[in-house]
């Protein structure tokens, strides 16, 4: 059995999404089911409808924490562009999505513009069948799911902003296999898990993408994301110094990159605040454990991943948070990845405060190991290799900050160059 699968990533998604915008929650969705059946529609091989469904089920991953969310329901299309950009960043940067990132980054594109686009990046065919189907879904939204009304309104469509063979298909679909229906009585939702559940990702792979997976919460706030990597660093060098099972170390690793997903719930207030939190913001921010565990659930990913991703707040003599869990509760690698985290943000800088001495670090890790807060004999592993530990932190950060730093670049320079085709 597969430790974490390309239909949970998909589930991850949908369940931010869901505690972000409730009326969202099913586009996604939507807009995979008939750009997969218009894919079908005109001949696309099985290969490429499969990359569709992909990208098409994440094509909003970029419009979470910016305001384009309230325009994308009334499908402001003259106000959705940066959300695009932010998507293809993230996907462009994922191997597995990586073939279809062009086709997000243009999926709001009129095709009457098909010969305008970023130099260097022409526009891929499937990117009008994406926007074409995101239309539909809106539609089926704001319409209540009212065949009669949609299909009224999909007559009146600007044929110039959509390929004519796929307008072409989308009817063929609605008339002979009762496309609307299938979306507004839900039974497409089967149909398309079949076809989620088909596709299979490298493990590998399935990481590098929970690595991006922050950015998509705040793309321009890298100390969520950067710590991520960090923590998962130091609990799979933990995991080797303890020589647990390779599978074992798989899913701590995977549970450290999901820790602090229910930040997504946090304001950003709190989160880049300079100086010390109130009481009320600590409650606030005490409270993405618990999103994180609505996420990962309403997903139904493996439980021992989210046990491993949500209980890092918690110690071993039951004074921690969100459940006051006691240590003979925790696992092992729930205690690996609370270390980790405490150790990372310890020895990172942050907007409030510089990194804090190798001194200052382990007396801390030390006294809360007096406290049964922490496990004491992986204080000992983290004193023990505590250079090897914080010059991996510093490698990682590093490497990781210039991928950053690059998207950022690159962002820049496709709004700019978007911006000039609008003229």
């Amino acid at each position: 059995m597969e430790i974490i699968s390309a239909i949970d990533l998909f589930k991850i998604n949908q369940a931010i999404l869901k505690k972000i915008d409730k009326d969202l929650v099913n586009h996604g969705e939507e807009t995979a089911y008939i750009a997969y059946k218009i894919a079908k529609e005109l001949g696309y091989s099985n290969d490429k409808i499969e990359q569709i469904i992909r990208v098409s089920i994440l094509h909003d991953i970029g419009a979470y924490k910016t305001e384009e969310i309230k325009n994308l329901k009334k499908f402001e299309v003259s106000n959705t562009g940066r959300h695009s950009i932010y998507g293809y960043i993230i996907l462009n940067n994922s191997k597995i999505f990586k073939e279809m990132s062009d086709a997000v980054l243009y999926h709001h594109h009129p095709y009457k513009k098909k010969d305008k686009f970023v130099k260097g990046m022409k526009v891929p065919q499937e990117a009008f069948l994406i926007g074409l189907a995101d239309r539909v879904s809106i539609f089926c939204t704001l319409l209540n799911y009212d065949e009669k009304r949609i299909i009224n309104n999909l007559q009146r469509l600007n044929k110039s902003l959509f390929k004519p063979s796929h307008i072409d298909a989308l009817f063929r679909l609605i008339k002979k296999e009762g496309l609307i229906n299938d979306i507004g009585n839900s039974t497409y939702k089967l149909k398309l898990n079949k076809k989620l559940e088909s596709i299979k990702i490298n493990l590998d792979n399935a990481k590098k993408y929970l690595i991006f997976l922050p950015l998509s919460i705040d793309f321009f706030s890298f100390e969520t994301s950067i710590h991520t990597v960090s923590v998962s660093s130091i609990a799979k060098k933990i995991c080797e110094k303890m020589n647990l099972s390779e599978e074992y170390k798989n899913k701590i690793e995977i549970g450290a990159y999901l820790h602090d997903l229910g930040k997504v719930c946090t304001p950003k207030y709190i989160l880049e605040k300079e100086g010390k939190l109130t009481k009320d913001e600590f409650e606030i921010i005490k409270q993405h454990a618990v999103y994180s565990r609505y996420i990962l659930e309403e997903a139904s990913i493996n439980k021992e991943l989210i046990d491993l991703a949500c209980n890092h707040h918690e110690k071993l003599d039951g004074s921690g948070y969100p459940r006051g869990l006691k240590e003979e509760e925790l696992s092992i690698g729930d205690k690996i990845i609370s270390i980790s985290d405490i150790f990372c943000a310890l020895t990172e800088k942050r907007i409030y405060k510089n990194p804090f001495s190798k001194d200052e670090v382990l007396s801390i890790l030390y006294n809360m190991s007096n406290s049964n807060h922490i496990d004491k004999n992986l204080v000992k592993i983290v004193d023990k290799n505590y250079e090897e530990f914080l010059e991996c932190i510093i490698k990682n950060r590093n490497g990781y900050e210039k991928i950053l730093n690059d998207m950022v670049k690159t962002y820049h320079y496709i709004a700019s160059e978007m911006d000039s085709l609008c003229i």
